[in-house]
């Protein structure tokens, strides 16, 4: 069983994993560098420097499973960013962000 301190770090990475995805999805550039970005699972696993499959990418931004800190900082960087810009954006989520995304969560188990 995960301790609570346990959950509160997964669903922090859940959501910082999201934060950063959607920001490659809402990013202005022009056509032909909005093709290189990656703004998918898929993507993801596929622009990793290892053998990440979509389903190890898929679990770290669900929340619900632990994930290495190698599986981390390999998505973060598919993504195209620096292991810094994640920590970041981590240390912003605020405990009603925790709250909102496990509620959520919890009304998709129901």
């Amino acid at each position: 069983m995960i301790k609570k301190s346990e959950q509160l770090i997964i669903v922090k990475i859940a959501i910082t994993l999201r934060l950063l995805l959607a920001r490659n999805k809402s990013s202005s550039q022009s056509n032909k560098e909005k093709e290189n970005l990656v703004t998918s699972y898929e993507k993801i696993a596929i622009n990793s420097s290892s053998d990440l499959t979509k389903a190890t990418v898929n679990n770290a931004f669900s929340g619900k499973k632990r994930s290495a800190m190698t599986t981390i900082v390999l998505i973060v960087e598919a993504m195209g960013y620096k292991l810094c810009d994640f920590a970041e954006e981590y240390d912003k989520i605020t405990n009603e962000e925790v709250n909102s995304f496990t509620r959520e969560y919890n009304k998709g188990e129901n």
